[in-house]
């Protein structure tokens, strides 16, 4: 669990699709991350960075280094929201090409091959995830119910 200024985050060491890892925030009181500024976004990049040791080259598994985070188009193609607050992104931090909707792709990633930026991708992958809660309101601490 680590804290950026308001929130906390729980990055997942299973690799499950997009709504198990979401289920799995809800049961610890939390939600997938929505990433809302690029301060966020590296925040978020560099404790991956040093989760994986730098691993995002193309000779690492990609499922060991991208994660799922908490927006979606399943609603309306191309109009991306985030699952918590069911706002459109008014920050984004999509790779060059992104997203492109190859083969229905519905659920946003955080990719390691794209040095750490959003990819869309089917939602039954089996990705490690973050989860966010409120960093400082003791009732919704992640894992506190």
């Amino acid at each position: 669990m680590e804290i950026f200024p308001g929130e906390c985050y729980y990055f997942g060491t299973q690799k499950v699709s997009w709504s198990n890892a979401e289920a799995y925030c809800r049961s610890m009181n939390a939600r997938l991350v929505e990433v809302e500024t690029e301060a966020e976004s590296n925040y978020l990049e560099s404790q991956l960075r040093v989760i994986h040791q730098h691993a995002a080259d193309s000779t690492t598994d990609q499922n060991e280094v991208s994660y799922w985070l908490g927006g979606n188009d399943i609603e309306t193609e191309g109009v991306f929201k985030w699952v918590k607050s069911d706002l459109p992104m008014t920050y984004t931090d999509w790779s060059p090409g992104q997203p492109d909707d190859v083969g229905g792709e519905d659920c946003m990633e955080l990719r390691g091959a794209f040095q750490y930026h959003w990819n869309d991708l089917p939602c039954n992958i089996p990705h490690h995830f973050i989860c966010e809660a409120p960093g400082f309101e003791s009732s919704n601490t992640i894992g506190k119910k």
